[in-house]
């Protein structure tokens, strides 16, 4: 990678062409971690434990990380630099509290967060007259039907009492 643009840790992939993709709200953490400036790759740090080298007890990078670079096994140089990451967290595990959770209308209206990202229909932002229509329709029928079949068994049973 190069440290001087940041590095991606994991990348979403996806777009409205995709009928794969679904929506998700996803939080993007940016953050500053050390690297390997020798080798170029990120590093491993021990953070904790009841020694000198635990970054938490210490505060050393250096001895931090050589300790966890040894724990895994992996090459480092001794020379480390700080490079700024990006990482993509799903935010259902992250709201709290509830009352701080956006309402449906902030994405899902004419002016909502999405009201940008084109190529699907989403409910409260985009219309179509075919399937208001249909929508509409389905749900008269359904009225209707229910109405419909209330009265038959009222009528029904009227006429089984009668009898």
């Amino acid at each position: 990678f190069d440290p001087s643009k940041p590095v991606e840790i994991n990348h979403l992939e996806g777009s409205p062409q995709d009928p794969g993709s679904r929506i998700w709200p996803f939080k993007k953490m940016v953050t500053i971690q050390p690297y390997d400036k020798g080798n170029n790759t990120l590093v491993y740090m021990h953070l904790w434990g009841d020694d000198d080298d635990a970054f938490w007890g210490n505060y050393k990078f250096d001895r931090a990380i050589k300790h966890g670079m040894e724990d895994f096994k992996l090459p480092y140089s001794g020379e480390y630099g700080f490079v700024e990451t990006w990482s993509y967290w799903p935010i259902v595990h992250m709201v709290a509290p509830k009352e701080k959770a956006v309402a449906c209308q902030e994405c899902h209206s004419k002016n909502g967060r999405l009201k940008d990202v084109k190529g699907f229909y989403m409910p409260g932002r985009d219309s179509s007259k075919w399937v208001d229509s249909l929508g509409l329709f389905i749900l008269i029928a359904t009225l209707l039907g229910v109405l419909g079949h209330a009265f038959l068994r009222v009528i029904l049973s009227r006429k089984r009492k009668s009898s």
